[in-house]
């Protein structure tokens, strides 16, 4: 097993704020343990799909358009003792999607 840092982005969430909707996209980092780096992308995919926290504020994840979609932007293995100490991390920041 390796230890791998997964950044990942998502585009056209729908998310409400303060009673708003705005079409956002996020940047987030997981930290998962995987046999290799496809994997390790489908876990960090996984984490984001199943994050209760997102889930509860995007209103179009029920297939709704457009559609939200989730992808892999950067991956590095790390040691284990960086993996043990962040994951499987969490957070997401932020951005209009107005200018995409």
């Amino acid at each position: 097993m390796s230890y791998f840092q997964v950044l990942l982005e998502g585009k056209n969430f729908f998310i409400e704020s303060d009673g708003k909707e705005e079409l956002l996209g996020f940047v987030t980092t997981r930290w998962v343990k995987a046999k290799n780096s496809e994997e390790a992308e489908i876990k960090a995919v996984a984490l984001i799909k199943e994050d209760q926290n997102l889930l509860d504020i995007t209103r179009n994840m029920d297939g709704s358009e457009p559609n939200p979609m989730i992808y892999l932007s950067e991956m590095c293995n790390v040691n284990w003792l960086a993996y043990f100490r962040r994951q499987p991390g969490g957070g997401y920041s932020f951005f209009t999607m107005e200018n995409e």
